[in-house]
């Protein structure tokens, strides 16, 4: 009876601060909107005659990120894996090949073997390298500066271009993106243990099947919540588009507000739309990783790295 009551209490209280905290968020907006729009009052009107307008930057936005998103998972997916990939050290490689060169006498066969090893571990270690370079200079610059730099490069050397800012704008969040899901598809792979890759590997799975029929089924369950979360953070930082001319949700917002004069709906508008599509994506995001995750899988990050 008493467990009754108490539970009963909590469940009130709960209620209570839904209601309070839904209150207290709506009396903020309305001070707000007292502050920035006075006696002039919020003009419906022009939010109403804007909505095709902004409809059509919308479209643009879902179109760049998209597009950047998706050139940037096929670059993340082989950044990832040649990260998360094991390597010679570059010590180990040099020590064979010199001994390869001192041995005395070898055999051809052995040399020739002994060759592709070394050739094979060199060319692993030096893509990995360039695929650490590339992570460690996009994570260490800001996009903003990362969308100029593509602007000036493109506008420099193809100033004819068609829709030069759009491209620009794409490629920048396309290398962006490229190097962050590297990161998410990097701690994925390390995810699944490396003792299920030898033994897909003894039974004679090449290293392409046994990424796709042993790692790839783990890991993608793992890395699809960080994949839709990498979205909607590139959807909003497409905003940064606005710097170069593409007219996106931001950046039509800031000309009609600057256009109109009405500084307060358009930013409203932008600022619902962006609330209107990040809100149920996370609701997705969240959904999709109680339908799909693995129990106990993760546990093991700290383990052994794949090294396919």
């Amino acid at each position: 009876m008493a467990s009754a009551l108490q539970q009963e209490g909590r469940s009130r209280a709960r209620v209570f601060d839904t209601i309070a905290g839904i209150a207290l968020t709506v009396g903020a907006i309305a001070f707000v909107m007292d502050i920035f729009v006075g006696r002039s009052g919020f003009d419906f009107g022009y939010v109403q005659g804007e909505i095709p307008g902004f409809f059509d930057a919308t479209k643009l936005t879902f179109y760049a990120t998209s597009l950047a998103y998706f050139g940037g998972m096929g670059i993340g997916f082989l950044v990832g894996w040649a990260r998360a990939a094991r390597s010679a050290p570059l010590a180990r490689i040099l020590h064979d090949r010199s001994a390869l060169v001192d041995e005395e006498a070898p055999r051809w066969e052995t040399r020739v073997d002994t060759g592709v090893a070394i050739l094979f571990s060199g060319v692993k270690h030096t893509v990995r390298r360039i695929a650490d370079g590339y992570v460690e200079i996009i994570r260490g610059t800001p996009l903003f500066v990362q969308i100029v730099f593509a602007w000036s490069v493109l506008i420099v050397n193809y100033p004819r271009l068609n829709q030069l800012e759009l491209i620009a704008g794409i490629v920048a969040l396309t290398v962006n993106t490229g190097a962050y899901q590297g990161e998410i598809f990097r701690a994925g792979l390390q995810t699944v243990h490396s003792g299920q890759v030898e033994a897909a590997r003894a039974i004679g799975l090449s290293r392409w099947r046994a990424m796709r029929y042993v790692i790839l089924p783990q890991a993608l369950r793992l890395i699809i919540p960080p994949l839709t979360n990498e979205y909607i953070g590139l959807l909003k930082a497409s905003s940064l588009l606005l710097v170069i001319g593409v007219q996106e949700i931001t950046g039509y917002g800031r000309s009609e507000a600057f256009r109109t004069f009405k500084v307060f709906e358009a930013f409203a508008m932008v600022t619902g739309i962006y609330l209107l599509i990040t809100i149920p994506l996370s609701k997705v995001v969240h959904a999709v990783e109680m339908r799909y995750r693995i129990p106990g899988l993760g546990i093991q990050a700290m383990g052994p790295q794949t090294h396919v």
